[in-house]
């Protein structure tokens, strides 16, 4: 089977205790089987209290959905009794991904974590990915679906060449991509009011997502000619190479999932969305990384939100084609 990831994929390491907003709080946390198996046969005090913390499958949150095993330092306690090995699937995993097409795998990383959205923003120049061969299980596909699977990869390494491409300007990049010529910073929709009105039909993750779309809206507040002269300035502004990067990575994680879920326009123009979002209320979202973290957990990791964001955008993409 053929291997596929992002340039920056072997560089991540979990930063632990350095992490600003550590994963081991605000999540629920599964517990697969073989781990719970595993933890039923933990001897000692430390072994009660793994028992203890698990119900229905999943760790007990203390209050702030603080995961019982995470000291004051902000380190596992499992990792420190029982070593990495010992770490349930979902810990050892996060913020890992994976999606398989047939003989083709691809993993990534969710920017949902700060490290790893620091890792995409990095990157010197176009992102890029590296093929290698791996031991997993192929899934099955026929000759129909794998002919449709290479023309979704074919036409999305079409766009990756066109953001990479050192010979046309970032503009053109994006009106060959998505029709867009910057005139609206919030194409397909119509206003920023817009924006915020599809961003606060999501299911919120909690209160800091609240709060944002607070700030979202005092922002805008009752301007109707909010533009993208309101881009921030400065270390809060986007260069095209950070664009470009997470543009691509955007399409990367999402578009060829098409083929298990349709949407394809509505998976196309996320990654616009995202980054139109992302740019626009930057400080608004705390910063670049934290911008692109809060999204991408406030939206990548719901699926009934994905599901709104790409329908809305689907429709509105092809009522507009309709119009041309």
């Amino acid at each position: 089977m053929l291997l596929r990831k992002p340039d920056f994929y072997d560089s991540f390491k979990c930063i632990a205790s350095r992490c600003s907003d550590t994963c081991c709080i605000g999540w629920e946390i599964d517990v697969d089987e073989a781990s719970q198996e595993a933890y039923r046969n933990v001897a000692g005090v430390f072994g009660d209290k793994l028992r203890t913390n698990i119900e229905d499958g999943h760790f007990k949150l203390l209050p702030h959905d603080r995961c019982p095993f995470l000291d004051r330092e902000n380190l596992c306690e499992i990792f420190q009794n029982l070593g990495e090995g010992a770490l349930c699937d979902i810990c050892r995993e996060h913020p890992r991904f994976v999606e398989v097409f047939g003989d083709i795998m691809e993993r990534g990383l969710g920017l949902c974590c700060e490290e790893a959205t620091r890792l995409l923003l990095a990157g010197d120049g176009p992102l890029s990915f590296v093929n290698e061969e791996c031991d997993e299980p192929e899934d099955d596909l026929d000759d129909d679906d794998r002919e449709i699977r290479d023309e979704v990869l074919s036409e999305r390494e079409r766009i990756f060449k066109t953001l990479a491409s050192s010979s046309i300007t970032f503009t053109d990049k994006l009106k060959a991509i998505f029709g867009y010529t910057g005139e609206s910073p919030f194409f397909p929709l119509e206003s920023a009011h817009d924006v915020h009105e599809l961003l606060a039909k999501t299911e919120s993750f909690g209160p800091a997502w609240d709060e944002v779309l607070a700030r979202i809206k005092s922002r805008i507040g009752d301007a109707s000619d909010f533009s993208a002269s309101a881009l921030p300035e400065g270390e809060d502004r986007f260069s095209e190479t950070e664009s470009e990067r997470l543009l691509a990575y955007l399409i990367y994680r999402h578009y060829a999932k098409c083929l298990f879920e349709g949407r394809e326009q509505g998976k196309l123009y996320f990654a616009l969305f995202f980054w139109n979002v992302a740019r626009l209320f930057t400080r608004e979202l705390g910063g670049k990384i934290n911008a692109i973290k809060m999204l991408s957990r406030q939206l990548e990791y719901c699926e009934d939100n994905m599901v709104l964001i790409e329908s809305m955008l689907e429709k509105l993409i092809i009522e507009y084609q309709n119009k041309l």
